[in-house]
């Protein structure tokens, strides 16, 4: 049976259970908000992991901490003074007011995150249970690895055991990075915390219904207290945090943010230098050393490179294959991930000297890099770590360890700091949406899980492309990545299912997108989306963005498909649905909570990338307001009040105000699909070109310049095209715009 027959079948058996005067229920159906939440069961899952993804009950249960979440949030960004961080008065900024509160309230955030991310990392070490040792070369060699991911003891989860929500919300963030999850359960020996997932019934158990408070309890309170000497509430904490020389491990008090807001805005923080502040920096008053985030991370990479000499301890990146799957060293093709390791080995004294604090060589993670691209380029010792020349695996295997330093001081895979961040663009986009409190919830979840289906059929079997999801696709996606193990079983066999191949890939959630590749692929995916469904709408909204989405699909000559016809049809029915609004904050349309803005050759050549994309929409977007109008003097339809409402709704919200932090801030060509616009979500990366393993195009989302990138060699592959930068091949989809030279290059599907 096709993905498209099993849709019909299920759409089918839908409406057959539904009263024939009932119609599904719409997104935004919320009027009348129930007085308390439908009771949940979250005793038993969806059914075969292979088969099955997630419960309506546990996307409601999502729903509902994201809500408390959302409450916390605005509590926190809210609370003026907090940290030392006060709202200025009007007459400080007369020009600048709003934008100046929005990155205050955000700036509090930002330094509450950083302080939660610290109490997270003690509760995973003291808290968290390991059921192995941690994990050494032997274990990677051992055949029994490659089961690694079966037959794991499970943690009982009880309220009395369970952090505070703010650190809570660190782990549903760290959860919702797959690969990067499962890496640091391997290395941490805390593969039971993987199989057991988010435990929805006991956090669910302690958020009140009503006042969407959460209590786990006073026994709760003094086991967390016990166990990490933190306070239960984050703002209880010491303003101080205790760090170590990374020269003469003397330990240092230092702020956890200092300093004056400026203007410009752009750079309004840079002059903080507190520990949860970009350039932190403080001097040791033992060894006279400056110490800073850079600093910090070339300790981190230190030390993975002692534990590697010394116990054999895999440096990161290296635990699994090129697609995400835990596999033994014994396999051949497992060779090329283990790359970096060998290079290490080779390396070793001589990067424990250059990195060796006291004597001050090597201080950023950029000098590391140009130091390892030294030797990358000494044949004699990449012959001696591979017994062959550089291949273009063994690149990319480089650049996924590498991808662990940059802007990341934590002892985790990722950036949890950025990630937690990250999410909170799509926290607010659910509580604005607010499906909790609507009446027809429960259908509601039925309806997206159904959708998520056909979402992750399209990844799964277009590995080459970016599928975007909408937001209520990434409710669903999110709470099946939450259950860590049942998502790689069914990754892994969708996968091999779908594929020409039959290779099995973890698919990864994209932690990084550069904000117009992810409108394309939202276009793209919209597409596949009305193929597969027989003509069904991806994204159920009318607002300008959409629309001009819809546009390019849909037009046509005379002669076209009957999906596209129905498609055409559902599309020009949207404005009569009282339940679909042109209010881009009350639909589920591209879920971009991942979106950064990435510094391209254009933007450099002064040709501003988000410019052409918003004309180009424009241009879509007018051209679907003029079809439908001439479509309806030709049907005779009156003038329709509602439809002229929501056309003129869409007219005003072309480039809206987006609200920041509940402060409307202006933004240039601003549109659903942008990052968000406050200070620390508007992450400016610079695309670095990447290597491209065989079903992926992949890129090290890494802060430094194109012409620094590794030497390796290229393979012709299916689909793909070569390409050549500054002496250096690397490969990218045949739709991307690519040039031989200096010029920084942008290939911005990242699933390392």
């Amino acid at each position: 049976m096709t993905i498209t027959q099993e849709l019909v079948k299920d759409k089918t058996a839908e409406d057959s259970d539904r009263p024939s005067a009932e119609q599904p229920p719409g997104y935004d159906q919320i009027d009348e908000q129930p007085s308390t939440i439908p009771p949940l069961d979250l005793s038993h899952n969806a059914g075969p992991p292979a088969s099955t993804t997630v419960t309506r009950d546990q996307c409601v249960a999502h729903l509902k901490f994201i809500a408390a979440l959302a409450d916390l949030r605005d509590s926190v960004a809210g609370n003026d003074g907090l940290f030392g961080l006060h709202d200025p008065p009007p007459t400080e900024f007369p020009d600048h007011i709003n934008e100046v509160r929005a990155r205050m309230r955000e700036k509090r955030w930002a330094v509450y995150t950083a302080r939660a991310v610290d109490r997270y990392t003690k509760w995973w070490v003291k808290c968290v249970p390991n059921d192995r040792p941690r994990a050494r070369l032997t274990d990677l060699m051992d055949e029994s690895y490659d089961h690694i991911t079966q037959d794991i003891r499970l943690i009982s989860w009880s309220k009395d055991s369970l952090p505070p929500l703010d650190v809570l919300m660190v782990w549903h963030a760290h959860m919702l990075n797959p690969r990067a999850f499962l890496e640091d359960c391997i290395r941490s020996g805390k593969m039971c915390c993987w199989a057991s997932g988010f435990p929805w019934e006991t956090i669910n158990d302690c958020i009140d219904n009503r006042t969407l408070e959460y209590d786990a309890g006073d026994r709760a309170r003094v086991h967390f207290n016990r166990m990490t000497r933190f306070a239960w509430e984050n703002l209880d904490d010491p303003l101080n945090k205790l760090i170590e020389c990374p020269a003469c491990e003397n330990t240092v008090s230092v702020p956890w943010t200092q300093g004056r807001i400026s203007l410009p805005l752009q750079t309004a923080f840079d002059k903080f230098n507190g520990y949860a502040d970009k350039n932190f920096h403080v001097k040791c008053p033992k060894c006279g050393s400056t110490v800073d985030h850079e600093l910090l991370r070339v300790r981190k990479f230190r030390r993975d490179v002692a534990n590697w000499l010394k116990e054999k301890m895999p440096m990161p990146g290296t635990l699994y294959n090129m697609r995400g799957i835990p596999q033994s060293t014994r396999s051949q093709t497992r060779q090329h991930s283990m790359f970096p390791n060998r290079l290490v080995e080779i390396l070793g004294s001589d990067l424990l000297d250059y990195t060796d604090a006291r004597q001050a060589r090597c201080t950023t993670v950029s000098q590391l890099r140009d130091q390892l691209e030294i030797k990358l380029k000494d044949r004699r010792i990449v012959h001696q770590a591979n017994g062959r020349r550089l291949s273009f695996a063994d690149g990319v295997v480089f650049r996924r360890m590498m991808s662990h330093y940059w802007n990341n001081t934590g002892p985790f895979a990722l950036d949890l700091v950025g990630a937690v961040i990250r999410q909170g663009t799509f926290v607010q986009k659910m509580d604005h949406i607010d499906w909790l409190h609507s009446p027809t919830v429960m259908a509601t979840m039925d309806r997206l899980i159904r959708k998520y289906h056909v979402f992750f059929y399209i990844m799964a079997s277009n590995q080459l492309r970016m599928a975007v999801p909408t937001l209520d696709v990434d409710l669903a996606w999110h709470t099946h990545q939450l259950a860590p193990q049942r998502y790689f079983e069914y990754s892994v066999y969708q996968t091999k299912s779908h594929t020409s191949t039959r290779t099995a890939t973890f698919i990864d959630h994209d932690d990084k997108v550069d904000e117009n590749r992810l409108s394309d692929g939202f276009e793209w995916t919209s597409k596949m989306y009305r193929r597969l469904t027989g003509g069904e709408i991806y994204s159920e909204c009318t607002c300008w963005y959409c629309e001009a989405i819809r546009a390019p699909d849909l037009r046509g000559g005379p002669f076209v498909s009957s999906t596209t016809a129905k498609a055409r049809e559902t599309a020009a029915n949207l404005h009569d649905r009282q339940d679909i609004s042109s209010d881009p904050e009350r639909n589920p349309h591209i879920s971009a909570h991942n979106a950064v803005r990435a510094e391209t050759k254009d933007k450099l050549r002064g040709i501003d990338p988000r410019r052409v994309q918003a004309l180009r929409l424009r241009h879509n977007y007018e051209k679907a307001r003029r079809r439908a109008e001439k479509r309806n003097r030709k049907l005779g339809k009156a003038d329709d009040p509602k439809r002229r409402s929501s056309s003129s709704a869409a007219d005003a919200n072309m480039y809206p105000v987006p609200v920041v932090w509940g402060v409307p801030v202006v933004v240039p060509y601003y549109g659903p699909y942008m990052c968000d616009p406050g200070e620390t979500m508007g992450i400016v990366v610079q695309a670095h070109v990447g290597a491209v393993s065989r079903l992926e195009a992949a890129v090290a989302w890494e802060s430094h310049p194109v012409q620094d990138v590794v030497v390796v060699e290229a393979e012709e592959e299916e689909d793909m095209m070569e390409v050549e930068v500054q002496g250096a091949e690397g490969e990218g989809e045949g739709e991307d715009v690519v040039e031989a030279g200096t010029e920084t290059m942008l290939i911005s599907q990242a699933r390392l």
